[in-house]
């Protein structure tokens, strides 16, 4: 959910639907969440890096 906020125009209740009928308010929090871990760990980082290079993004 957090690459697809970050990497598409895709609104939070669309994006929710691609997820299998989440909420938008599923898709904040997730994005949320992942950006506040993203702060810290550094494995996590890496993980997001390597998933955006493997999109081409």
């Amino acid at each position: 959910m957090y690459l697809s906020r970050e990497l598409t125009d895709f609104s939070l209740p669309k994006i929710g639907e691609e997820f299998g009928g989440r909420d938008h308010t599923t898709v904040i929090h997730a994005h949320e969440k992942i950006s506040s871990l993203l702060k810290n760990d550094v494995q996590l980082q890496q993980d997001v890096k390597q998933i955006r290079s493997m999109l081409g993004k």
